[in-house]
């Protein structure tokens, strides 16, 4: 049996069998559904149909986005009202260019409402490309715009749309056309957990919300017996990132990219930063405070010391250079060069914690073998 397989049923078993029993909950009228980790979204309910807000969109958004998922029809309350979004569901077709939907798909079920995506070269998924070359699913923006008159011609249920900035031009075209745009902004969650959490509000669209919430509750619990592993052992020093023209980005404190340090018993360095973005610091600065590091994890592309090395020398000085610490995400890149860390990571977030737990404290998960990541050699 595959190793990474059996390592998480048998921890699955554990998890299940330490847990108390679970019970379904029934969310009356106005009141707010179980959203236990993501902090951008929140499901209520109200005149019978589904409310779904989205906090702050995109960075610098100042205001929500209001969702009314209906079955037959849109209640009176709501028919007049155009600060909501009416969508009827179950969608049936759906258009996107955020690579991690592809993957909560999978996980749901309904990879085959997929009918359209934009820039096609980054998808990892073996079963959607496939669909891309039987024609299944369409290329909607091969240069990272969107192609409104691809869209159009697809006719879509929803555009599922990720946005990392400011309002986007060619998303509010396709909204005054007609289409209904539904936004993600779990990249800006702060837990690995809460950006997985948005598998929900893909299940409340596409009618999988049982199977939505069954998916979380079983692999948060794993998330958490992997955290409750590493209570008490000795946190190892962390850094991540490199240089990008001249300019060194890691997480900021409260990054998610830096709580799954926290989570996997280790001890980043920038910690006492609290905010949730990233950081933009120089060389020097980043080697003053991190040379020391136990532990290199995050460098980017590189697949090797001496690619890493040839890319700038002074990264050799680095103590987890020399001691051979270096862990880079590329251990699942396909010949097209599409990363699964960027598709299905999210998804995934206890195989994440678990290759970092593996990686600083590789005597808790003797059996296990890193699934995302890979050491530089």
């Amino acid at each position: 049996m595959n190793k990474h397989l059996s390592f998480f049923l048998c921890l699955a078993f554990f998890s299940a069998c330490t847990s108390s029993s679970k019970t379904e909950t029934t969310v009356a009228s106005g009141q707010i559904s179980e959203i236990k980790q993501a902090e951008r979204f929140q499901i209520s309910y109200a005149h019978g149909v589904k409310v779904i807000t989205i906090d702050k969109p995109w960075q610098g958004s100042k205001k929500p986005i209001q969702y009314v998922l209906y079955k037959d029809s849109v209640p009176s309350v709501f028919q007049s009202d155009d600060s909501y979004i009416k969508i009827k569901t179950p969608v049936k077709s759906i258009v996107s260019n955020l690579t991690t939907q592809l993957a909560l798909m999978e996980d749901l079920g309904v990879a085959d409402r997929l009918i359209g995506f934009a820039q096609t070269q980054f998808i990892y998924s073996p079963s959607i490309l496939e669909k891309v070359k039987s024609g299944e699913v369409k290329e909607v923006g091969p240069d990272g715009s969107l192609d409104i008159e691809s869209i159009l011609n697809l006719n879509p249920d929803i555009v599922l749309a990720f946005n990392a900035s400011a309002e986007n031009r060619q998303l509010q075209k396709l909204e005054e056309l007609g289409l209904k745009i539904v936004m993600n902004a779990g990249y800006m969650e702060t837990s690995l957990l809460g950006r997985f959490e948005w598998i929900k509000l893909l299940g409340h669209l596409t009618g999988t919300e049982s199977l939505a919430n069954d998916i979380f509750d079983k692999k948060a619990l794993i998330y958490d017996s992997l955290v409750q592993l590493v209570k008490g052992m000795p946190q190892p020093t962390v850094i991540t990132g490199t240089l990008y023209g001249g300019t060194w980005f890691m997480p900021a404190g409260d990054n998610y990219g830096a709580n799954i340090v926290t989570a996997a018993g280790g001890d980043y360095l920038w910690k006492e930063d609290k905010n949730a973005g990233w950081l933009s610091m120089d060389f020097e600065s980043v080697y003053e405070r991190g040379y020391n590091a136990d532990y290199w994890i995050g460098v980017a592309s590189y697949t090797s010391l001496d690619q890493l090395k040839a890319a700038d020398e002074r990264y050799a000085e680095f103590e987890a250079f020399k001691n051979g610490r270096v862990y880079s995400y590329m251990a699942r890149v396909n010949e097209q060069g599409a990363n699964d860390y960027f598709e299905s990571g999210n998804v995934n977030p206890e195989k994440l914690l678990a290759d970092h737990i593996k990686i600083m404290h590789p005597e808790l998960l003797p059996d296990y073998e890193l699934y995302y990541y890979m050491k530089l050699e």
